[in-house]
């Protein structure tokens, strides 16, 4: 009797086992084996890149935010450093350009879903891939200061030259939204009470960055970020040229390599915006210049912001993704300056 019951028992148990992993693998197989499209269309995506890259160059700026030929380098730098390539459903040119969409305008994955006929899964993946490639771009994309006295300088002698000749550029910080864990929102709470990551960046007077430290917490100081990355090991250390000084602002510290302006001095030029006023003394006279040639900093990261609308909201991604991002929006920044002037991408 004790048999049977052992025996009757052992029977349910393998005859449970066994159907647990038949529909195990059944679904397997229909989940990773025969899977069905997405969407119905399977040029869809193509359709739509073609779209948005292969019309007018005003289309391509407004839809993916770079010109069609800085589009076009792009994509020929990331194919010829092995960076990317062409799968059997999504090539690179409609990689990069979801990628883009998404950073352009803060698309939801969801909607570049719909839109290019890809599961989210397949959006993720490749804007995670995109990313990756962008960001080894860093050596060629994000150069270090030219040591040279700027054009923007020696043409204005007596006004900026040769009082600035050894100026290289301008340092700043700024914050950007963040999306962290509520247990992390008091270290990520900036001045203003929102909850953003503070970046370090430089630039030089063309208006490309020369220097990106992103993830720092919102609550960090723009002095404490400076130390930072000035005893940085390796590739994120900044490095001052010998001789050579940014321009910063009155939060940071008069020391060798950063010139900061007068305090309690009229300074900023909004401050000397409709007032029919010439600077009362050396220091207002000296707060004016420095501001005139400092403002490229806060230009760069307007421009920055305008053309890449995921910096000014919290996009739901883990924070480290979110501070790659603000690496390759910058890397971007730099290329489409690269292919076009200011003036025509301040229009």
């Amino acid at each position: 009797m004790e048999f049977d019951d052992g025996y009757k028992r052992r029977r349910k148990i393998i005859i449970f086992a066994a159907t647990a992993v038949v529909i195990a693998v059944d679904q397997y197989i229909k989940k990773y084996l025969k899977k069905e499209p997405y969407r119905c269309e399977p040029l869809r995506g193509i359709i739509e890149t073609e779209r948005i890259i292969g019309h007018t160059d005003k289309t391509c700026r407004e839809q993916i935010r770079l010109s069609k030929r800085a589009f076009f380098s792009l994509s020929h730098l990331i194919r010829e450093k092995g960076l990317l390539r062409d799968s059997r459903s999504v090539q690179v040119n409609e990689q990069l350009v979801m990628f883009l969409q998404t950073v352009g305008h803060n698309v939801k994955n969801r909607v570049i879903a719909h839109k290019f006929g890809h599961s989210g899964e397949t959006v993720s993946r490749y804007f995670n891939l995109v990313l990756g490639a962008i960001i080894k771009l860093y050596p060629i994309l994000l150069k270090p200061p030219s040591v040279a006295v700027h054009h923007r300088i020696t043409s204005n002698e007596g006004r900026f030259y040769p009082y600035f000749k050894d100026c290289i550029g301008a340092i700043d910080g700024s914050h950007i939204p963040a999306w962290v864990h509520l247990s992390d929102h008091p270290r990520f709470r900036d001045r203003k009470g929102d909850i953003s990551q503070n970046i370090l960046a430089a630039c030089d007077f063309d208006m490309k960055y020369t220097y990106i430290l992103s993830g720092w917490e919102g609550s960090a100081s723009d002095a404490r970020i400076l130390d930072n990355a000035l005893h940085r090991d390796g590739d994120g250390k900044l490095v001052l040229p010998r001789g050579k000084y940014y321009f910063v602002d009155a939060g940071y510290a008069n020391q060798q390599g950063f010139l900061r302006p007068y305090r309690n001095v009229r300074y900023h030029l909004k401050e000397w915006r409709n007032i029919d006023q010439s600077p009362s003394d050396k220091k207002e006279l000296f707060n004016l210049r420095h501001s005139q040639l400092r403002n490229v900093i806060e230009r760069s990261f307007g421009l920055l912001k305008s053309r890449f609308k995921i910096l000014k909201n919290q996009p739901e991604y883990p924070f480290k993704t979110q501070a790659r991002i603000v690496l390759a929006c910058v890397l971007l920044h730099n290329h489409i300056l690269t292919q076009n002037n200011v003036e025509e991408e301040e229009r």
